[in-house]
């Protein structure tokens, strides 16, 4: 019964993080602590990736 609970509990946490990715993908967003060279500061939430 214990391994059908974390089971479920890491499904349901696998579900919001591709959701999330998705989501950034589809708005052309990204999470921008640590990949964008230190132009992005954490406190300040993400931003639009740049056309090049």
């Amino acid at each position: 019964m214990s391994t059908f609970i974390v089971g479920l509990c890491l499904a349901v946490a696998l579900f919001f993080a591709v959701r999330h990715v998705y989501r950034n993908l589809r708005d052309g967003k990204e999470d921008c602590c640590g990949s964008t060279g230190g132009s992005c500061s954490c406190c300040g939430g993400c931003h639009s990736l740049e056309k090049k």
